[in-house]
């Protein structure tokens, strides 16, 4: 019999009836317990001991008292309440068992679906042909008009053109595109030394909220250097578009926590170093990237 879910073990009447056991008893009763539950069936006198997880030594001093417990037959342990017990959830399951076939022969002689051996009914036979069909009469049936608009009211007509107004006549000038570099892939490319914002960047920022105060690009060649000399070591793909956006945010972001960069790189990587006006102005560091093969 396969292993049951679940095993009935009143506490109280437990106690009761071992109240006497000592701390090694009570673990092998309950262990022999476990077993005839998980196996459905008397436990053999030849491997009681191992089953109780007890040498042959240890076993000789607990077995006349868990004895008391089990009705001995000469090869085999029964024990009356677990076997009672299994009897129930045979039963159980055995009743279970037939409903399910007998739901599942239930189902199996129902046919599959009744034809219908009379005549169509009124509507039936109007669900069987369009509406526009000219066998049907009634005159709600047909709708010669194909113009929808004749068909509103007055006062729809109105409201659909006042939902729907007519088209701008000088819309604004879309942004102008420009095509990608020549390491692009896909629109997308990598950003490189050379790179710069395309000649409206100051008045795109602007449409993305940004705005740009300072020299007529919006940037210094310092600011541009450090930006490009970052995200050239990323060898991240984005659009045209998406490098002027990161590079609008980065100069906003810079000049909002100080007059001028704090020396940290784009996305908080670095340490804060203190900047002079000389240090700033000083471009020599861009000669020795450079040198170094990064620019």
């Amino acid at each position: 019999m396969a292993a049951l879910p679940y095993m009935q073990l009143y506490i109280a009447d437990y106690l009761a009836d071992t109240m006497h056991l000592s701390t090694e008893e009570h673990g092998a009763y309950l262990l022999l317990m476990f077993n005839y539950w998980q196996t459905g069936k008397p436990l053999p006198k030849s491997r009681l001991a191992k089953i109780a997880r007890l040498s042959n030594e240890r076993w000789t001093t607990v077995e006349q008292t868990l004895n008391e417990f089990f009705n001995d037959t000469g090869t085999e342990w029964i024990h009356e309440r677990i076997e009672a017990d299994l009897e129930a959830v045979k039963a159980k399951q055995m009743q279970r068992s037939e409903a399910g076939k007998a739901s599942a022969m239930k189902r199996k002689s129902k046919p599959a679906s009744r034809a219908s051996t009379g005549p169509a009914t009124t509507v039936e036979r109007s669900l069987q042909r369009p509406l526009n069909d000219p066998s049907n009469k009634r005159s709600t049936n047909i709708d010669t008009d194909i113009d929808i608009d004749t068909d509103l009211k007055p006062h729809t007509q109105n409201a659909r053109a006042q939902n729907f107004p007519p088209p701008i006549e000088n819309p604004p000038a879309a942004i102008p595109s420009y095509p990608p570099p020549a390491n692009s892939s896909g629109g997308k490319f990598v950003m490189t030394a050379d790179w710069e914002p395309d000649p409206d960047f100051q008045r795109r920022a602007a449409l993305w909220g940004r705005t740009l105060d300072g020299p007529a690009p919006g940037y210094t060649a310092a600011e541009l250097a450090e930006f490009t000399a970052y995200w050239a070591a990323e060898g991240k793909f984005f659009h045209q578009t998406q490098w002027e956006q990161k590079f609008s945010r980065h100069l906003v972001q810079c000049r909002a926590s100080a007059s001028r960069p704090t020396g940290r790189l784009p996305g908080g990587r670095g340490q804060p170093n203190e900047l002079t006006d000389a240090d700033w102005n000083d471009t020599t560091w861009a000669d020795q990237l450079r040198d170094e093969g990064i620019l």
